[in-house]
């Protein structure tokens, strides 16, 4: 509708334990860190960072990280749901 184009370009790495499980934030980054993987080419350009549903936002940092480290432009995030309601 917007006529973005779309790039699937992470993939996810196995499966961590839902972030409601840990302690604390040094938990929760390391619970997704490492946990997803640039998979093709990333344009050089802005990139819409869509995620369904966020809880402490960790997935959008690291995933966030993970686009950079591999050459887009700046990453905007938007999640559709937050699970704590905050």
């Amino acid at each position: 509708m917007l006529g973005l184009p779309f790039h699937d370009v992470l993939v996810r790495r196995g499966e961590p334990r839902p972030q409601a499980e840990m302690q604390n934030s040094a938990q929760q980054v390391a619970n997704v860190y490492r946990s997803f993987k640039v998979k093709a080419y990333v344009p050089e350009t802005p990139v819409l960072l869509v995620d369904d549903l966020v809880d402490t936002r960790w997935t959008f940092t690291v995933a966030g990280l993970a686009l950079r480290i591999a050459g887009s432009g700046a990453v905007h995030p938007l999640a559709l749901a937050t699970a704590r309601g905050d």
